[in-house]
């Protein structure tokens, strides 16, 4: 029982150090290297109240972040990643289960898209930039916002949009409109991302993408869903 409570108080610290991972990084762009290491020392505290196997859960845990840390040192390398969002997220993968890994990277994919155009609507708002109409594009960008933010927690197992029972209907007896279905979601995000890029560098040459708050966002998703300690528990007995 207390390692159980040990264990949720640690997840807990773990999600607060997220929290402010993005409140500071939304600040100042900066991630404090205490509060990274702060997440990658509270790892193995969090394999000790779970009770992991030295191998092979450890081992492939750290394993996952030296791996994780070598791809983003290439993404650093090319100026597409910041040190700070490196090291977070080589932190995080000490905590997240190679299993589950791929669902953070899609959680980070997913939310940081979104967070980009948010933060983008927020910048061409307050553009001084001659010759554009920050009000109309920072309009069409919090509409753009809100479509990647509903295809986002269709993907993450958030709230969706219902379907006509009609269009459900013509879709599983014509080809055509079960393809056009399945299609259209993708054509309508690919035309919302194209077109709000182009309106976010109409005002500032630099598309500012939020790793980091991706990054924690991610995390804490992952936490919030129960889905570390269900992979945890199924590492351990395995």
């Amino acid at each position: 029982m207390q390692s159980e409570i040990f264990t949720y108080v640690l997840l807990a610290g773990l999600a607060i150090a997220l929290v402010w991972v993005i409140v500071t990084d939304l600040k100042s762009r900066t991630i404090s290297n205490r509060l990274t290491l702060t997440v990658a020392l509270g790892a193995p505290l969090y394999w000790l109240s779970v009770g992991l196997p030295l191998w092979p859960a450890i081992g492939l845990q750290i394993g996952l972040s030296l791996a994780v840390f070598a791809v983003c040192c290439v993404l650093f390398a090319v100026r597409q990643m910041g040190g700070g969002d490196v090291k977070l997220l080589t932190a995080l993968a000490l905590w997240v289960p190679p299993s589950q890994f791929t669902l953070l990277l899609i959680a980070m994919a997913m939310l940081g898209w979104v967070l980009t155009m948010a933060v983008g609507a927020w910048r061409v708002a307050h553009s001084k930039t001659i010759r554009t109409n920050p009000a109309r594009d920072a309009a069409l960008l919090v509409i753009g916002t809100g479509i990647a933010a509903l295809f986002a927690s269709a993907v993450l197992g958030g709230p969706t949009l219902p379907l006509p029972q009609s269009l459900v209907e013509s879709s599983t007896t014509s080809v055509a409109a079960g393809l056009t279905l399945v299609l259209a979601p993708f054509i309508v995000l690919l035309v919302v991302t194209l077109g709000s890029i182009r309106i976010i560098r109409r005002h500032d040459r630099d598309v500012w993408v939020p790793y980091g708050p991706a990054i924690s966002l991610a995390g804490i998703w992952i936490v919030a869903s129960g889905q570390l300690l269900a992979a945890s528990a199924a590492a351990n007995i395995g």
